[in-house]
């Protein structure tokens, strides 16, 4: 059993509340990796409550060569509701300006799926097993019990 630490509290509810636990998802002229980061990420999220769809207008997921400025993935809310406390539609964005590998790419959009999911970074402080894909510092591909009971409890 692993026990909660201070250093948690800032995971859950650090990435963007969605609308609710029905998110349909749709990329838009993905590449091969674009297409293989969406993929892993909404399996990954399938893990938690959160169910998911093809479709669109909830997760719209995006790649492009968006420059080396220092980040690889990008999740942002575009439609907020009236009170700005969940979003409608959430942005993924994967930038293609870095090589990456395959696993890569999967942990990539295991990452970014996650903050669709409302969850935050991990760090080797609040990482106590070593393996969450929410780490920026590694690239690890799945959610771990803590990410997927963040998730479930945010949502």
């Amino acid at each position: 059993m692993i026990l909660s630490t201070p250093g948690y509290a800032d995971h859950d509810d650090s990435g963007i509340d969605p609308d609710n636990r029905n998110q349909a998802v749709k990329g838009f002229s993905l590449t091969g990796n674009g297409t293989l980061a969406m993929n892993h990420g909404k399996a990954q999220l399938e893990k938690t409550v959160i169910t998911t769809s093809w479709g669109g207008g909830d997760i719209e997921v995006y790649d492009g060569e968006y420059e080396r400025n220092g980040w690889h993935g990008k999740t942002d809310c575009t439609d907020w509701n009236a009170f700005r406390t969940s979003c409608d539609i959430i942005r993924v964005r994967l930038n293609q300006s870095y090589s990456k590998t395959a696993s890569q790419w999967k942990s990539l959009g295991c990452h970014e799926f996650g903050h669709t999911g409302d969850i935050g970074h991990r760090n080797s402080s609040n990482d106590t097993d070593g393996n969450s894909c929410m780490r920026s510092d590694k690239w690890y591909l799945n959610y771990d019990s803590h990410d997927i009971s963040a998730i479930n409890e945010s949502v």
